[in-house]
């Protein structure tokens, strides 16, 4: 691919215990770790505004550098199975920006429409993962990247900006 393009994963960090957002942390960094080994830089949203971590930001503030961040992305993965305003923003901020969406999921959220029509008809997204477990999610996105590589040179659409 040459140059480094970024990633910018999605996903909730807000109104839960702090074991469950310590789960879904580590799930996102193997995810970020995942496009990484694709030659994607990653940006992680709780890195910089983890709700507990950096509660010294203002919302200003987390709205500023979240922005300017999916603007400056390749595309978002977005992580869905919990549901979550921020999330929902974050894609909507997506198909402002021209940034296509992969979104993720377990199966039976997906499969009992769960995540909702709104988020899953959004214009951004490009494709939807509905995984069995963490590991099973991992090994579809392995798959999943060249393919997605290989869709976004064929649309006519302007070129991301780098990082």
């Amino acid at each position: 691919m040459g140059e480094k393009r970024m990633v910018y994963i999605s996903g909730a960090l807000s109104d839960m215990d702090e074991a469950e957002r310590a789960k879904l942390r580590t799930f996102y960094e193997w995810i970020g770790e995942t496009c990484e080994a694709h030659g994607f830089s990653v940006y992680l949203p709780h890195k910089y505004g983890d709700p507990k971590r950096n509660a010294d930001k203002t919302p200003q503030q987390i709205d500023q550098i979240d922005r300017q961040a999916v603007t400056l992305s390749f595309f978002m993965i977005a992580y869905v199975g919990i549901p979550s305003i921020g999330v929902g923003i974050e894609i909507e901020m997506a198909w402002h920006a021209n940034k296509p969406v992969v979104l993720i999921a377990e199966q039976d959220r997906i499969n009992e429409r769960r995540v909702s029509r709104l988020v899953r008809g959004s214009p951004s997204v490009w494709h939807e993962i509905g995984f069995a477990d963490h590991e099973d999610a991992i090994r579809q996105l392995k798959e999943y990247l060249p393919k997605f590589i290989v869709e976004f040179r064929a649309m006519d659409l302007p070129p991301p900006i780098s990082v």
